[in-house]
């Protein structure tokens, strides 16, 4: 028990350390400025969140009586209160930011964010007496879980950032990220890992493509600046 606890809490400053860690090395430190802080600023997203929480518990919706109650508390008081806390960091604090140009700069700020969130979050889930039991899968699964939601909310507000409908851009990746996130709890909720594993594959797949076509489009970009 012990080793799952120290492994869940350090994996998600691990995942980040080690991305600084490359991009200071092939980049700069001066390529992607705020990374720290968007870690730290990250963890500090939270507070959207259990704010949401709070509210659910005061109109008693935490308490699950039917299916209709899980899927309102996982889509919008976990997922949409989850993404929006990051959402408001990404767009207001990374988002004017010169080195911000596109959608791979937004999903290294994003995954930064998401980090810090996932490593706040999993010092709650131990520190705080809300759950009569700690589920180890999800707390070392939610790290990898908030790395899927980063690339998919990062990538459209970083289209956001090239297209001059920033709005349906931005909304996309909120509301994308929140649907994936609302899932993932869904799961967990319901106890329903068979559908974890089939989300997962689906997250993995998109994932993987967004992840691709934000690189295509950063080369795309640089040739342009070339010319």
């Amino acid at each position: 028990m012990v080793f799952n606890y120290i492994i869940s809490l350090i994996l998600a400053p691990l995942i980040a350390g080690v991305i600084i860690a490359i991009i200071w090395k092939k980049r700069s430190k001066d390529r992607y400025p705020g990374l720290i802080s968007s870690f730290v600023l990250g963890m500090l997203s939270i507070v959207m969140v259990l704010l949401f929480q709070y509210i659910a518990r005061q109109f008693g919706l935490e308490i699950f009586t039917n299916i209709r109650r899980i899927i309102f508390y996982s889509f919008i008081v976990m997922g949409f209160g989850s993404e929006f806390g990051k959402y408001l960091i990404l767009r207001y604090y990374n988002y004017p930011k010169s080195s911000y140009n596109g959608p791979l700069d937004g999903i290294v700020y994003t995954t930064m964010i998401s980090m810090g969130f996932a490593f706040m979050g999993n010092i709650l889930y131990f520190v705080l007496p809300v759950y009569e039991a700690i589920d180890f899968l999800y707390a070392i699964t939610v790290v990898f879980a908030n790395l899927f939601f980063a690339v998919i909310l990062g990538f459209f507000l970083g289209m956001a950032k090239t297209r001059e409908n920033k709005f349906v851009d931005s909304m996309t990746g909120l509301f994308g990220a929140s649907f994936f996130h609302a899932l993932y709890n869904f799961c967990f909720l319901t106890q329903d890992y068979r559908l974890l594993l089939f989300l997962s594959i689906g997250a993995f797949i998109v994932v993987i493509m967004l992840y691709y076509k934000a690189f295509e489009l950063n080369e795309e970009f640089k040739r342009i600046k070339k010319e």
